[in-house]
């Protein structure tokens, strides 16, 4: 057995000395006193905050680093931020540090949670789409049990995206690519009187899919996206903001094709099509995707001389139909439709201070109703399965913190959130168009959370934080037979070091955490069906570091690190024993390596070339760890060319991602046999994209 203490020890002490060894030679480099690196501003505890000055494991990129690295979609982000895995079934699911439970159905939640302008997305469709015009991206890791505290219990993406100008800009942009890539952009911002400011952003992507069914030439895995977002910023006065926010997105694809590891002697004796290419597939039902979003929120804001206050009010809805030939074969042996609607309406209350007294403090009311239907259809050779749902759910929230600076180096900070979450849940199911099975049950929950952490400046250059949090997932209810289960709970630990070295040509973080966590829901799919169930205990503990740095005037690095060791302490369901089992999508170790080099054309603009690196350790995708359904461990490579002008209003690059067209599994799941029954000696698996490379224009004005 391996001594996971001795490796996070190893591991903590290597990456300090690297960063110090490393700071000592660039500080030797250079004599002058400028900052070579921008200071990224997050609102990772609701108030504006230097990203190095946070004393939260908490990571971010701008929208300009994200174009950089070849960022468009949250599952990019898993090859660049420490402790990100993301998994695509048939929707993306976000885990970090190994939480993440998928929400299928509409009395389920999943345990990341999105904010998008502050606005909660109380459905992974609604917050996992194509990033586009965003200013930047933070990764909360670990429970958000205070501040963005409703059920994210593994942690947080707050997305911002860009404000109105107060000049007028725009941009125009196109990528041509393999696969016959085709996106165009338009952006265009600025002032529509003194007092009033605009933004526009459309977005249509498309390209071809990566998949060809080898009986009717279709392609599967596309994209085919329509999407935009505008902001009207109403200033007021000096201290008065009201700022409209509207977005939608449109998506009609068809989907991610389960694809068969082997075929089974019984298969092929049944008459399927066996494919001969791993890029090829054969379906009697072609797997659908279509996604349909929009939403509006207000965003009011007040900054007085000692107090601040803040309104967000906010409707969304979302809409999804998919179609999955889950057999993956060309016999009629297990498909699957889903379906769930949702409309949502929140409200968030904020008041906190604006002075700088040794005092700061905030204190808020959170409040969501969703209205949410749905429903699955099982078409097995016989019978057909069909399943309706409805949920209402209503949730409300008192939350505040405050931090005393005991000292001009040392800050406590205590914070509390209550939550209470009622479900009213309808469920239907019926066996060959005849009800067999129906439930109408309503449940609450509620819970206490508090935070209490500890920062100290070590230096000017150097702080450390510790924490303690406890976070809390309401419970819900089964899709289909109306069952519940129960909340979730943990207590998480953290403490980490955050440093700004040598005029800041150097950063690097360090941090590990432990959570407890009692009854932790876990997400099966049973006969088609997501199934959760509650986990008795489960152990988390690891680390992650990231470090950056300037080796040399415009040659720049990266790098992260991250050890998961995530584990069922007590868990036994359905007569099987899990404990001692990894959790699934907790790879034990993965990193990543980044560098760029940017040289000046002697006033006619600038190239930089910039590549990325990225390597993942062994994914389990299911709770009984068997080989069949873990990943291999993979590495992906990404690079691109690009052209800047002197004026900098023309962009041009070449890029590429997944340079070595590398094979790997974003999901595995059970198969079937050809009587249509599960089989796990015959996994399925969706697939990750395969190599793509193309060209970008971009016209700023």
């Amino acid at each position: 057995m391996r001594n996971n203490n001795k490796t996070i020890a190893t591991l903590l002490g290597a990456t300090c000395v690297l960063a110090l060894s490393s700071g000592s030679a660039l500080a030797q480099a250079d004599d002058d006193n400028e900052s070579v690196f921008d200071q990224i501003i997050v609102t990772s505890q609701k108030r504006a905050a230097n990203l190095q000055d946070t004393p939260l494991s908490v990571s971010a990129m701008t929208g300009d680093t994200m174009a950089k690295m070849g960022i468009t979609t949250i599952e990019d982000l898993q090859f660049f931020v420490p402790g990100i895995t993301v998994t695509n079934d048939s929707m993306a699911i976000v885990n970090i540090r190994g939480i993440g439970t998928s929400a299928f159905g509409v009395a389920t939640d999943p345990s990341v949670t999105v904010y998008v302008d502050g606005v909660y997305q109380p459905r992974p469709t609604t917050g996992y789409q194509d990033m586009f015009d965003i200013e930047r991206v933070e990764i909360l890791r670990g429970p958000q049990g205070v501040l963005f505290g409703r059920n994210s219990t593994g942690g947080t993406l707050n997305i911002i995206s860009k404000d109105a100008s107060d000049e007028f800009e725009g941009a125009l942009g196109v990528t041509l690519g393999n696969l016959n890539k085709r996106t165009f952009s338009g952006t265009i911002s600025g002032p529509l009187t003194d007092k009033v400011r605009a933004r526009a952003t459309l977005l249509r992507n498309n390209r071809d899919g990566i998949y060809t069914d080898v009986n009717t030439g279709a392609k599967y895995q596309d994209q085919d996206t329509f999407a935009g977002r505008g902001t009207l910023a109403f200033d007021l006065s000096d201290s008065f903001e009201i700022v409209l926010r509207g977005d939608f997105n449109r998506e009609r694809e068809t989907g991610f094709p389960a694809v068969r590891a082997s075929y089974a002697a019984d298969i092929v004796a049944a008459g399927a099509t066996i494919p001969t290419d791993d890029r090829e597939v054969a379906f009697d039902t072609p797997p659908v995707s279509n996604t349909d979003i929009w939403g509006v929120s207000s965003t009011a804001t007040w900054t007085g001389e000692d107090v601040g206050f803040k309104s967000i009010t906010a409707y969304r809805e979302s809409s999804v139909d998919q179609t999955i030939d889950a057999d993956g074969t060309d016999l009629f042996l297990f498909d699957i439709g889903f379906r769930e609607n949702s409309a949502s309406f929140s409200q968030e209350l904020q008041i906190y201070n604006t002075n700088s007294g040794r005092i700061d403090w905030m204190a808020g009311l959170f409040f969501l109703n969703e209205d949410g239907v749905g429903g699955i259809d099982i078409l097995f050779q016989n019978p057909k399965i069909n399943i309706t749902e409805s949920n209402v759910t209503t949730a409300y929230a008192l939350f505040g913190q405050t931090t005393l600076h005991v000292t001009d180096r040392l800050r406590a900070t205590a914070g509390l959130r209550y939550s209470y979450e009622k479900k009213k849940y309808v469920s239907a199911t019926g066996v060959n168009g005849t009800e067999v099975a129906s439930g109408a049950p309503t449940d609450n929950w509620n819970a206490w959370t508090p935070r209490f952490a500890v920062d100290f400046d070590f230096s000017d250059d150097v702080m450390g934080y510790i924490s303690a949090t406890r976070g809390f997932k309401s419970g819900g209810f089964q899709l289909g037979d109306a069952g519940s289960f129960d909340p979730e709970f943990l207590w998480s630990y953290e403490a980490g070091i955050k440093s700004s070295l040598f005029n800041d040509r150097v950063r690097a973080n360090v941090g590990g955490f432990r959570y407890d966590y009692t009854n932790l829901q876990v997400v099966e799919f049973i006969g088609g069906i997501a199934t959760t169930s509650n986990a008795g205990k489960a152990i988390v503990k690891g680390v992650e570091a990231e470090f950056m740095g300037r080796l040399a005037e415009g040659f720049d690095v990266n790098a992260t690190i991250a050890y998961l060791d995530a584990t069922y302490d007590v868990f036994f369901e359905g007569g099987e024993d899990f404990s001692g089992n990894r959790l699934a999508n907790s790879p034990e170790w993965s990193y990543s390596l980044g560098a760029q080099y940017t040289t000046e054309l002697q006033g006619n603009g600038s190239i930089t070339i910039r590549g990325d690196y990225a390597w993942r350790d062994n994914v389990d995708f299911k709770r009984n760890n068997l080989p069949q359904f873990r990943s291999d461990t993979y590495s992906l490579l990404n690079a691109n060319l690009t052209y800047r002008s002197a004026d900098e209003l023309w962009e041009a690059s070449i890029y590429g991602t997944n340079i070595g067209d590398t094979k790997y599994a974003t999901y595995i799941t059970v198969g079937r046999n050809a009587a249509g029954a599960a089989d796990i000696n015959v996994p399925v698996t969706v697939r990750g994209a395969p190599r793509q490379f193309g060209f970008k224009l971009r016209r700023n004005f």
